[in-house]
């Protein structure tokens, strides 16, 4: 792998040796956070969209490599819509095909509503302002599309939780020691073991000790999501979930704790 320093005088760029690839409401802005603290690791604020927005030319990937100003050696930047777009991760690949990826996974039910959720919040309105129906039919009016179908960004709230196809195309182009998986509610649950994984992933020492408040952009909705939604949902998602499960070797307590409640109503 080759690692490039931040010159001040001479402008020399940077080039990241690691993404945050998603997924969306996963807690990838506090990942920012919690990685910044380490000595060795710079991760850039905001969201670059890069690799999703234009094919990149030898003079977009300098202008790229520029927003780097750092002299540290572990260098990335986060944008979750990365990690569906197959085209993003295509050209993901031809930039650098040894690049770290770190893609947190958040349960898909939960997922899909807390976008819909910050989709209301962009517009003026929150969830009380609108009604059972037209929840349901936002979230669910895109259920057909294909990943494979998919030439730009865009809300998708039902195809962002696929994550057995997600995995699967990223692991059909990286190798599996470049992608860390996690997952958001066990990361949540004990934060100094799992950010500690992620900094020996890629490639940092383990710390003693870590800030574990620095979570951003956490709400609580104002409804529950509705029980018919969540019903559709579960029935979409579950052989979805079943075929991630075979890849990572094994069930998330956590998710299977919430199904239970919905299959219970």
């Amino acid at each position: 792998m080759i690692y490039y320093r931040y010159d001040p005088i001479n402008q020399e760029m940077v080039r990241p040796t690691f993404l945050c690839i998603g997924v969306q409401k996963s807690g990838t802005t506090s990942l920012i956070n919690y990685l910044n603290q380490h000595p060795d690791i710079f991760m850039k604020n905001g969201e670059s969209h890069f690799f999703d927005t234009t094919e990149p030319t030898p003079e977009g990937i300098k202008k790229y490599e520029n927003t780097f100003k750092t002299n540290k050696l572990i260098v990335g930047e986060k944008t979750p819509s990365y990690n569906y777009l197959r085209y993003a991760m295509d050209r993901i690949y031809n930039y650098h095909p040894d690049i770290k990826l770190i893609l947190i996974l958040r349960e898909p039910i939960k997922r899909a509503f807390s976008q819909y959720n910050m989709m209301l919040n962009k517009m003026g309105k929150t969830l009380s302002d609108v009604n059972d129906e037209e929840i349901i039919s936002e979230l669910t009016r895109q259920e057909h599309v294909k990943l494979s179908d998919v030439k730009v960004n865009g809300d998708y709230y039902i195809i962002r939780g696929y994550y057995d196809e997600i995995v699967s195309y990223i692991l059909s182009k990286f190798l599996k020691t470049n992608l860390y998986i996690g997952i958001a509610e066990e990361i949540n649950e004990d934060k100094f073991t799992h950010y500690n994984h992620i900094f020996r992933f890629l490639g940092a020492r383990p710390l003693p000790k870590i800030n574990e408040n620095m979570n951003t952009h956490v709400r609580s909705y104002r409804k529950p999501i509705p029980k018919r939604l969540g019903t559709k949902l579960y029935d979409i998602y579950k052989p979805h979930n079943e075929n991630l499960y075979k890849i990572l070797g094994r069930r998330i307590p956590a998710w299977e704790n919430y199904y239970s409640t919905i299959s219970e109503e």
